[in-house]
């Protein structure tokens, strides 16, 4: 039990997309059958524990993807809900697309096409390069190599970027907790080799019919090939050759999502509270102006543009990983 309670630590249970794509389980507050809205696929979903009867503490559920159906089971158990959007996700919906050149066609312009092709035609006639997508076998050996140079690179993009990234302090859970889903095919690492040395991982989370992208990073010295772009063209390529309907690149807008993705949606936030307690109601209340600020500030590019929480505790925030070894913690 001790070991279950550590390896959800560093993620409240109550954001639900984590707790979807890490964990295949979903808060008591909700239907087992959730529906793909997209496709009109359907995923059915373990209780993530047994409900527990309201208190006058709200519970917040973060991080719902609006592409989900997911249904609100009614009755006195769950109290009341207030619902607030909160910032955006990008995704590559591939439902209307035959194959890789047509969803290129349809999304990139002729320059960037032509751009990503000779920048992938000069990463390879410049260097042996391989791709592995690992997908329900690896061996443990292999798998520790590579998330330990996972770490270095991802902990090298992030100081050249002076951001800091909550991940790193938490690879020791990612790496007890990958291998075996990827055995189970829950999840997978795609890996770019020069040779025999990885130069661009992601850490995918699978679920039915789609793929969400999770973490992503290159080595640095390849940054000249715009390793991001050939990393998604050969994501493309995967997911048209195993029947995948959408790529989920997640929260947050940037110019690479926005030049890769064709379709935008909203994370919404539910506050599930007791109406019949006072304080349960101011709480509240408080908690839906705090979040309902927030995003104006996001709609007002305050937040997540003029001002970057990751960029500004970069200094400050750093100091946890100068002397952290993964491995050891």
């Amino acid at each position: 039990m001790n070991k279950i309670k550590s390896l959800i630590k560093p993620y409240s249970s109550n954001a639900l997309v984590f707790e979807l794509f890490l964990q295949n389980r979903i808060h008591p507050f909700y239907a087992t059958q959730i529906i793909n809205i997209l496709t009109n696929n359907k995923l059915n979903i373990d209780h993530s524990e047994t409900i527990k009867t309201m208190v006058n503490k709200p519970t917040v559920i973060a991080d719902i993807p609006d592409y989900l159906d997911v249904e609100i089971i009614a009755g006195t158990d769950t109290g009341k809900v207030k619902k607030i959007r909160q910032y955006k996700g990008f995704l590559m919906d591939l439902t209307n697309s035959a194959d890789t050149n047509d969803y290129l066609l349809n999304q990139l312009s002729k320059r960037n096409r032509k751009n990503l092709f000779s920048k992938l035609r000069k990463l390879e006639n410049d260097h042996q390069i391989t791709y592995k997508m690992y997908f329900g076998d690896i061996s443990k050996e292999h798998y520790d190599f590579l998330f330990d140079v996972f770490y270095k690179l991802f902990d090298r993009r992030f100081k050249e970027k002076k951001i800091y990234n909550k991940n790193l302090i938490n690879w020791k859970y990612y790496h007890e907790l990958i291998y075996p889903m990827i055995l189970d095919k829950k999840a997978s690492l795609y890996v770019i080799y020069d040779q025999d040395k990885p130069i661009d991982i992601t850490l995918n989370f699978h679920l039915g019919d789609i793929v969400f992208s999770f973490m992503h990073t290159y080595d640095i010295d390849y940054a000249n090939f715009n390793m991001g772009d050939i990393s998604m063209l050969k994501h493309l390529d995967w997911c048209f050759e195993n029947q995948i309907a959408i790529y989920d690149l997640s929260i947050g807008e940037t110019g690479q999502k926005i030049k890769w993705c064709n379709y935008s949606y909203d994370f919404k936030y539910h506050i599930f509270y007791n109406p019949k307690s006072v304080s349960s109601r101011l709480s509240t209340q408080i908690i839906y102006l705090k979040l309902k600020l927030k995003q104006f500030l996001r709609d007002k590019n305050i937040i997540g543009k003029l001002f970057q929480y990751d960029k500004f505790f970069y200094k400050r925030r750093i100091k946890k990983l100068q002397n952290y070894d993964w491995k050891e913690s």
